[in-house]
């Protein structure tokens, strides 16, 4: 299933594999920090485990206990560097795509735990930061 999320990504957003492929623990992170540890805690359970796997029970217990307060520029910087993309806007539209992918295979509905916690669900201009 990660390899259809990564290949459909890429090549919607004009990327290759492997930068996508290295977006999705980065961006997964990402969402998991921003959310409350109560849709944290949902989140993980409602998650496949493709992608609650590459987490260490470390890190998934401070999800569940923690949320931290990240910026969209804190995010589109780190992806935009770390996957090597160097374009702001493919960046932006990369974090979009791999929130919806997780939305769709975590099996919430619009405006569920996704909703709640992101807002904008649904929408063409989704942004995840409020």
């Amino acid at each position: 299933m990660m390899d259809m999320i990564v290949t459909m990504i890429a090549q919607k957003i004009g990327i290759s594999p492997e930068m996508a492929k290295m977006a999705i623990p980065l961006i997964s992170k990402f969402v998991l920090q921003k959310s409350t540890p109560d849709q944290a805690t949902g989140l993980l359970s409602a998650l496949p485990t493709d992608i609650t796997g590459m987490f260490s029970d470390d890190e998934k217990k401070d999800f569940k206990m923690t949320q931290q307060d990240l910026s969209e520029d804190e995010m589109v910087n780190m992806i935009d560097s770390k996957c090597g993309i160097n374009d702001k806007g493919k960046s932006k539209q990369l974090i979009s795509e791999v929130i919806n992918a997780l939305q769709q295979n975590s099996g919430q509905q619009k405006g569920d735990l996704f909703g709640s916690m992101l807002g904008k669900a649904g929408k063409s201009d989704f942004n995840p930061f409020g």
